[in-house]
């Protein structure tokens, strides 16, 4: 018995316009489907803080003889780091200031106080995954160095005769800071390391003398060094 091929023909050509329905479906949906852009991990533009010390105008430099009056510029290089570099000029103590005005002293009594230290310091912040540099709880090595200049006496000064104090010290430091962009800042930091401390007498013919520091006690000559500071200032970028 011969079959109908007329329907045959039929139910082909519906089985491929069926198929080719799916098929432009399928390819629709694959294309309007939305492709996953990853997110940038995008760096903010670097901050810069301008600060001081007010802990260094107390008793900063050489104590009790210096103070230091401190300009310290940080940089975020990186989400995570800062470059911090300080430079400050030495001047009389506050407290040596009181104790002669106390005592009446004359003026070749008098202390004449000078010099300048400088500071450098490159911090890592950690445990902070929501803010990035230079905010947050941080880590970092601290490289300081000092030259002062004490005179006892207007007539000493002028003759150019003082004492020469050249202090070093390299810290590991901890500290905590606190602001945001275009606001003011707060800095707090402690920590300890080594310290070495030369003292030269200076003549007026120009000739450095080593003192001996013995008499000055355990602590200005002991090779450990601690340090505390406390920093204000503006973040802006």
């Amino acid at each position: 018995m011969k079959l109908d091929k007329k329907p045959l023909g039929i139910f082909g050509v519906l089985t491929l316009v069926g198929i080719n329905t799916f098929g432009f479906v399928l390819t629709d949906t694959i294309r309007l489907k939305p492709i996953a852009i990853p997110k940038e991990n995008k760096f903010p533009k670097p901050l810069t803080i301008i600060k001081t010390s007010p802990t260094a105008a107390l008793w900063g430099g050489v104590f009790p003889f210096t103070a230091e009056y401190r300009l310290m510029v940080e940089l975020s290089g990186s989400k995570k780091q800062s470059e911090q570099l300080s430079l400050s000029l030495l001047g009389k103590s506050l407290l040596l200031k009181i104790l002669e005005k106390t005592t009446q002293q004359t003026s070749n009594q008098l202390f004449k106080v000078s010099g300048w230290r400088i500071q450098y310091a490159h911090k890592f912040y950690v445990l902070n995954k929501k803010r990035t540099a230079p905010f947050g709880f941080y880590v970092a090595p601290l490289l300081s160095y000092t030259n002062a200049h004490i005179a006892l006496g207007l007539k000493r000064y002028y003759l150019n005769s003082y004492i020469d104090f050249r202090h070093f010290n390299a810290n590991l430091i901890c500290g905590l800071q606190l602001g945001k962009k275009n606001r003011a800042t707060f800095d707090i930091y402690a920590g300890a390391g080594y310290k070495s401390n030369k003292v030269f007498y200076h003549f007026s013919s120009n000739t450095l003398v080593p003192i001996n520091t013995a008499d000055f006690g355990y602590l200005y000559n002991s090779h450990l060094n601690l340090v505390f500071g406390i920093n204000i200032g503006y973040a802006f970028n």
